[in-house]
């Protein structure tokens, strides 16, 4: 059961409330930031049916990523690491002060000890392999949504390493 007032396209910046009745709870905002089309594509559709989120907009790159972001407001950005024009960290360094209440997993296909750590220092929540399958991505999407942190296998797996042996990680 899904109520949505007013039902609005999703590419809409209209500020209408949705609930799931499950939860009680507002939909999530969701934007969607990844410069690979096939990608986000498949990550619109697949979310679009997701009653936990309202997509409010996309974007292929950083700088238009911020525009939409401090235009729509959302409550979680999926956010790809690199991005054309202006990468991951330096957009979330960007909007992260603007918008302190949004939540933030970053979905990337590079993952390493600088990476990880300069998006977690930017603001990130979360961080999810894109050789992670998609329950691992809708896992960890719905732990950041949610107030979690969350780290994919093979980024909790690095982040083990460089914890265990930290002269091996510069």
């Amino acid at each position: 059961f899904r109520v949505r007032i007013p039902a609005n396209p999703p590419n809409s910046h209209s500020s209408s409330l949705s609930f799931h009745r499950a939860s009680a709870l507002p939909m999530k905002r969701l934007v969607i930031v990844e410069d690979q089309t096939a990608i986000r594509e498949m990550l619109v559709e697949i979310l679009r049916l997701d009653v936990n989120y309202q997509l409010v907009g996309e974007s292929g790159d950083g700088q238009s990523a911020i525009a939409l972001c401090l235009d729509v407001k959302p409550d979680l950005l999926v956010l790809d690491a690199k991005l054309p024009g202006l990468n991951g960290v330096d957009l979330l360094r960007r909007i992260s002060k603007k918008l302190p209440d949004m939540r933030v997993l970053v979905f990337s296909g590079h993952e390493s000890p600088v990476l990880i750590r300069e998006m977690l220092e930017a603001g990130a929540h979360g961080f999810v392999e894109k050789t992670a399958g998609l329950f691992e991505f809708k896992k960890g999407l719905e732990t950041v949504a949610n107030g979690g942190t969350y780290f994919g296998p093979a980024v909790a797996a690095l982040l083990r390493n460089v914890v265990a042996n930290p002269s091996a990680s510069n």
